[in-house]
């Protein structure tokens, strides 16, 4: 698709009209008319399924000088709980998806998880893009319903079509990969993860978050594939806009760090290190892993890389770009860098770069 080209809209790929909610265009606002990227600010009427952004909510334009009256449809009563069940078992799967989330959320009803997925399975098998979510959720970890991880990834990959849901739907994807890993369901783990990389996500910070399940997926499951499990973790860190909250960059940068001690890249090593200590400081978590690895950078400088020469402060040649490998003599840092087999020379551009970008970060 053209760069400049708008993204399509889910009306354009199947109707939502009738299943996420009743607008003409099911992400433009009832009221305003203006559209709604972000489904996250998208409220529903329970009364007529009529969808209307939050700022039109928060400004009561859903009702007129009479409060509790819809302005869309002239009901009373629009927030009834009682009404939304109606609306449900007329089944209206806009108002079945609802009152799963009502159920599951515990707010207006008793918490239950089974009656929230018996209502999301309901919206879900009439095609609503977000009850298609919860279901792979509950069938991924098993709450509501038996955990099932081939019926989880079916229902994320029926959500990714939707233009608006695509990238939470390649983050679930993800999430199953690692769980099948953790369930010894490796015949799932390439599959899985194969279906979230083959898609393209807009939505950076969604993009980012599913790069670093990817990672832990490749790390696990794809026969020890650390170098594309650094990789990942190390864009995560370099774009730096996703939510801290739910992934924290120490964590991420300390993923790197990880993986490139497992890969003896000592020099990258060293620089996630410094990264994670200057920017957040060291966990618990970590600081078991951290010991061993901050052990075998002082090694390196107690030693020449070339020749295992004693070193001290005096006669320590101190390599200038990943300023991680020590030498003797100039003549054994050149040897370092142009043997092929110690890949330093392309380790040192490698740290050399990414210093760069950290900073730019």
């Amino acid at each position: 698709m053209p760069a400049d080209e708008p993204p399509p809209s889910p009306a354009a790929l199947v109707s939502l009209k009738g299943i996420y909610n009743t607008n003409d265009d099911p992400f433009r606002c009832a009221t305003c008319l203006e559209s709604m990227e972000c489904v996250r600010d998208v409220v529903i009427n329970f009364c007529c399924g009529k969808a209307a952004c939050v700022e039109c909510a928060l400004a009561g334009k859903f009702f007129e000088e009479q409060p509790g009256r819809c302005l869309l449809c002239n009901t009373t009563n629009i927030i009834s709980i009682g009404l939304m069940k109606r609306q449900a078992k007329k089944g209206h799967a806009w108002a079945q998806a609802r009152l799963g989330v009502e159920y599951h959320q515990g707010n207006s009803l008793a918490q239950s998880f089974y009656d929230a997925v018996r209502w999301y399975r309901r919206a879900a098998a009439k095609g609503h893009p977000g009850a298609m979510l919860q279901m792979s959720s509950a069938c991924r970890v098993g709450k509501g319903c038996s955990r099932d991880l081939a019926e989880a990834r079916t229902w994320a990959q029926k959500a990714a079509i939707f233009h608006h849901f695509k990238g939470a739907a390649i983050n679930e994807l993800a999430l199953i990969g690692v769980e099948c890993y953790e369930s010894d369901e490796l015949d799932e783990v390439q599959s899985t993860l194969s279906a979230a990389l083959e898609m393209n996500v807009e939505n950076m910070a969604t993009r980012v978050e599913t790069q670093y399940h990817l990672g832990l997926g490749h790390l696990s499951a794809l026969a020890g594939d650390d170098s594309s499990a650094l990789n990942l973790f190390s864009k995560c860190v370099l774009h730096g806009d996703f939510r801290s909250d739910m992934m924290p960059v120490a964590d991420v940068a300390s993923g790197a760090m990880g993986v490139s001690w497992k890969l003896q890249r000592l020099a990258e090593t060293k620089l996630w290190m410094s990264f994670v200590r200057a920017r957040h400081g060291i966990s618990d978590t970590w600081a078991k892993i951290v010991s061993p690895i901050q052990q075998g950078l002082r090694d390196l400088r107690q030693s020449c890389k070339v020749c295992s020469a004693p070193l001290d402060r005096a006669n320590r040649k101190l390599c200038k770009g990943c300023k991680a490998y020590c030498y003797c003599s100039r003549e054994c840092q050149k040897v370092h860098w142009n043997r092929s087999e110690d890949g330093h020379r392309e380790e040192c551009k490698r740290v050399t770069e990414l210093k760069e970008e950290l900073v730019k970060s």
